[in-house]
């Protein structure tokens, strides 16, 4: 009797876990750098581990994504098919995957040379974010380059229409905003210059006409076409922007996290380490409440106010300022003055600040590669 209760409380208090949230980070990075045998090793592994539901989900939807981003539609169907997957899914995400298997995986058509495309800046704001002239299903359009917004490219529902986008059926919500609804669509080609790719899914939101007035754009072009083009090099000297597929031996110096499809560079600011988000989608370069947790208020802060606008709302929060600071990122620095830090709860326990565009505009040329996960900036 005593062996047996000892068998129970030993698998009872095991470690479930054994960090199970990494290995299925560890498998989406894969995924996301092209090791799909190595995807497909760690999934195998994690299907036969004892996850909580949301991880059995998450592991579906890498499992299908790998499958079906690879070309391989024989074992795309029968892991959409099996049982693994239509116990753990949710109705509404199995209904969309199925969508999905009508349609062909995103494929990329490189031109010969890399094009030089003009720069745009758009936005409310004189240095606001960075954009690049785009051409969806023939239509001319401006596209404004996010990084971080979401992970697919994002347009109107008016625009969607004129378009021919075709809804795939799966709904979502934009940002997080419970009062505007959104579908997913495809759209059969996107071009950035001499480069094309076709089946894009996209984001459909009546929100985005709201950002389209208040920032002048079309589309917002997010990470599953950035993840997919390449080396993009911004000459802001210049006013370019090129994608090639001819890439730099450069070693890894961004990590990105499934969770908000979001990237991160570590760097210093006044020589005090910190962990930025990437995000060529923000203005300005801030601090976020985990900043002002780990170097609480000096005498280089400065209290002040600040006017936020977002989702539709505008509100005043309480900041520090720092009048003038330093950042080291990439092996190279750069400097900025009236350096807000967002208290009020601002950012989350990953990241210390967002680095904008205002410190990107900074350096000569900025090149980002979102699928081999490296930032050059030089000056």
């Amino acid at each position: 009797m005593r062996i047996v209760l000892l068998l129970f409380l030993l698998l009872s208090f095991s470690p479930v876990d054994r960090d199970y949230p990494a290995l299925i980070q560890q498998a989406r990075e894969c995924f996301e750098s092209g090791r799909h045998q190595e995807c497909d090793s760690l999934l195998a592994e994690l299907r036969n581990l004892k996850l909580k539901r949301l991880q059995n989900r998450k592991v579906c939807t890498l499992w299908l994504d790998n499958t079906y981003h690879t070309g391989r539609h024989e074992e795309f169907l029968n892991a959409l098919h099996s049982k693994y997957v239509k116990r753990n899914l949710d109705r509404s995400d199995y209904e969309y995957w199925i969508s999905v298997s009508t349609i062909a995986p995103m494929e990329v058509i490189w031109p010969a040379e890399p094009q030089l495309l003009p720069l745009r800046m758009i936005g409310p704001l004189e240095h606001s974010q960075y954009g690049v002239d785009v051409v969806v299903n023939g239509t001319p359009l401006l596209g404004m380059i996010d990084n971080c917004c979401c992970n697919y490219c994002s347009i109107s529902t008016e625009l969607a229409e004129q378009l021919g986008v075709r809804p795939i059926g799966k709904t979502i919500r934009f940002n997080g905003n419970r009062r505007s609804k959104a579908y997913i669509g495809v759209v059969d080609s996107l071009s950035l210059g001499n480069l094309t790719i076709r089946n894009v899914l996209v984001d459909v939101s009546d929100h985005l006409t709201e950002v389209q007035q208040t920032h002048a754009l079309d589309i917002i072009i997010g990470g599953n076409v950035l993840r997919r083009a390449g080396d993009m090099t911004i000459d802001n000297e210049a006013g370019t922007v090129s994608f090639s597929n001819k890439t730099l031996d450069l070693p890894q110096n961004v990590f990105w996290t499934y969770e908000g499809h979001e990237y991160y560079v570590k760097g210093s600011l006044d020589d005090r380490p910190v962990t930025l988000l990437f995000d060529t989608g923000n203005t300005n370069t801030h601090m976020s409440a985990r900043y002002y947790d780990r170097f609480p208020s000096d005498s280089s802060y400065r209290e002040g106010t600040l006017k936020v606008t977002q989702m539709g709302r505008s509100w005043e929060t309480k900041v520090f300022v720092i009048e003038q600071a330093k950042f080291e990122l990439c092996g190279t620095n750069c400097e900025l003055s009236d350096v807000c830090i967002m208290l009020d709860g601002y950012g989350s326990k990953q990241f210390d600040g967002n680095l904008g565009v205002d410190a990107l505009r900074q350096f000569k040329t900025v090149t980002f590669n979102a699928h081999k996960l490296y930032l050059q900036l030089n000056k």
